[in-house]
């Protein structure tokens, strides 16, 4: 039997803000087992107003998804009731995939709720607590696996926190920073030493900020967009670049990132739209493409990124979700990408496509929609265990299609990167020394018939 205990609690350093936490205890103990995901999995947070919750799939090999469980976290009768738990607007995983959050904005003002989940070995999500706290929490990001970056957007405040999953789990604030006049959107550098915050409002910039030893921030920079929008940004998985969505000012903006972290504005940037409205951007793992998504005409298309000067060039493939404003997300996963869903006309399902990015930026759709049996699906979580030995071919198995690759890892690790460049070589390391060499292939044989 499961006892969710949930009480409301004063938070140390919050101020006026209210912190509610709920943790399970099951038969008396927390397993303290370490959450994440064995295989490749997508979460979706779906945005109901009348129900809020999360979705969790498996990836298999071809693309194609498996559902593995939805959770709730919240409901209402109607909109005249108050509900915290209900629109799940943005979500994020941690580096070690351990723990989702979500950011909530349900009108539960002044206050607002982000919610904790803890990912289990076969995918399958648990919510293990929920906070309430002050502001509209636009976006959520993981700096670390303890400090999450939120957006205040009602106080127009960046806000960092720490996690600790407890038991009891508690949410503490770290550091709080003013971000302009209108910033929803949050991107964390791959080397978790920069933050980069949005503002859409008057100021139209990104600010950048170094994050701390201790998780406190240092402004860098408020790197001036012009006349255009920067809405949702992206960086490149090489932290080399940053691509921005322009929104009604129908633009696409690109930048060179510093060894700092700082901005500078890319030749030829702002870059013309390629769709209608841009509002979504995400960025292949090879780097090689960016997926801009669309808000007025409902498109994702792909442009090709000229690995000189970080120039787009429109690939002129493209793939309509459906009428204005019924596209959620965009979200990359080694060859594959996905597209969130809100509206009905496919079927009559929400849901999320699926799609392999072929190496010359056209793109196939793996199957139809997929349903999430949620409300409003919008925001996507994609997570891929950092390496899973025996699987050189990266399709989330070891079977037999993984010999050819093994064997050229071995031969000519070069030539490996360029036929497989979504991978890492470090697959090929079977016996965990470190190292890939015909000391591997043994256990690699062991792993491929399942002894």
């Amino acid at each position: 039997m499961v006892n969710v205990l949930s009480f409301p609690q004063r938070a140390r350093g919050l101020g006026t803000t209210a912190v509610f936490w709920s943790f399970a205890l099951t038969a008396g103990v927390v397993p303290a087992t370490q959450g994440q995901a064995s295989d490749r999995a997508i979460f979706v947070a779906n945005n109901g107003n009348l129900e809020g919750s999360v979705t969790a799939f498996g990836v298999n090999p071809d693309g194609t998804l498996d559902f593995v469980n939805k959770v709730i976290t919240g409901s209402r009768p109607n909109m005249s009731a108050p509900c915290p738990g209900c629109n799940p607007y943005e979500i994020s995983i941690t580096p070690s995939g351990r723990f989702l959050v979500t950011g909530h904005a349900s009108t539960n003002d002044p206050y607002e709720q982000v919610s904790f989940f803890e990912v289990a070995a076969g995918g399958s999500i648990a919510e293990i607590a929920y906070f309430s706290i002050l502001g509209t929490p636009m976006d959520v990001a993981w700096i670390t696996d303890e400090l999450l970056a939120v957006t205040r957007v009602d106080s127009n405040q960046v806000i960092v926190y720490r996690f600790l999953p407890g038991p009891p789990p508690t949410l503490s604030e770290v550091d709080a920073k003013s971000v302009g006049t209108f910033s929803t959107y949050l991107a964390v550098h791959p080397s978790r030493q920069n933050l980069y915050v949005n503002d859409s409002g008057g100021g139209r910039q990104i600010f950048v900020f170094r994050v701390n030893a201790n998780g406190t921030l240092t402004l860098l920079q408020q790197q001036p967009t012009g006349s255009n929008y920067a809405l949702e940004i992206g960086l490149t998985h090489d932290g080399g670049r940053l691509y921005a969505a322009g929104g009604i000012t129908h633009v696409l903006l690109g930048f060179g990132v510093a060894a700092d972290g700082t901005l500078s504005p890319l030749s030829g940037s702002p870059f013309p739209e390629f769709g209608s409205s841009p509002s979504n951007v995400a960025l292949s793992t090879t780097d090689r493409y960016l997926l801009a998504g669309h808000g007025t005409d409902a498109t994702v298309r792909s442009a090709a990124i000229d690995p000189n000067t970080g120039g787009l060039t429109y690939t002129g493939q493209m793939f309509d979700v459906g009428m204005q404003g019924t596209l959620g997300d965009v979200q990359t996963l080694d060859n594959l990408f996905f597209v969130t869903d809100n509206s009905t006309l496919d079927g009559g399902v929400m849901g999320v496509y699926s799609f392999t990015l072929n190496a010359d930026g056209s793109f196939t759709q793996n199957v139809p929609i997929y349903g999430t049996q949620g409300i409003g699906p919008r925001s996507i979580a994609t997570w891929r265990p950092a390496l899973h030995p025996g699987d050189s071919n990266c399709d989330g198995v070891v079977d037999f299609d993984d010999i050819n690759a093994f064997v050229l890892a071995l031969s000519d690790p070069e030539g490996y990167a360029e036929v497989y460049p979504y991978c890492h070589i470090a697959n090929g390391d079977c016996n965990g020394d470190g190292l890939v060499n015909f000391d591997d292939i043994d256990p690699f044989v062991d792993l491929l018939t399942g002894m």
